[in-house]
């Protein structure tokens, strides 16, 4: 069940959007299936529901996006790839990269900036703040 504060998070950051058209287009269940099988991890429904809904939009920060393909520096697939082969625990789910440095969504819900040299720690509760966070403030 998708929890109403990433919802109004997601509002919230369409509300910032600047209608730049994206060539990405949202993942439908199909290809979140596709992701779940190649990923080995079961995307949490917060999650799905942010980037079937707001994936496209890209601020002060870009989410990994969803594809079958593989296609693309920032597609989850070949990224999720890296970020294990530079350390990112394996029940870690990469998000968003920022300068070899990702954003994760851990098992409890909470995300966490996983720094390839251990300089940065940064945690949210949840993804809805991470979101208000770092697509909205800007941090």
């Amino acid at each position: 069940m998708v929890a109403v504060k990433i919802r109004e998070a997601v509002e919230l950051l369409k509300k910032h959007d600047d209608g730049l058209v994206s060539p990405i287009l949202p993942p439908d269940d199909d290809i979140i299936q596709y992701v779940e099988g190649e990923i080995g991890l079961k995307l949490p429904a917060d999650y799905r529901y942010l980037v079937q809904n707001a994936g496209h939009i890209v601020l002060s920060k870009e989410l990994l996006y969803l594809r079958a393909d593989g296609e693309g520096r920032s597609n989850i697939i070949p990224s999720i790839a890296i970020a294990r082969e530079s350390g990112v625990p394996n029940d870690w789910l990469p998000i968003c990269r920022d300068n070899g440095d990702y954003y994760c969504l851990l098992p409890d819900g909470s995300v966490e900036l996983w720094s390839h040299d251990q300089m940065f720690e940064e945690r949210w509760s949840d993804l809805a703040d991470w979101v208000v966070d770092s697509f909205i403030n800007g941090n």
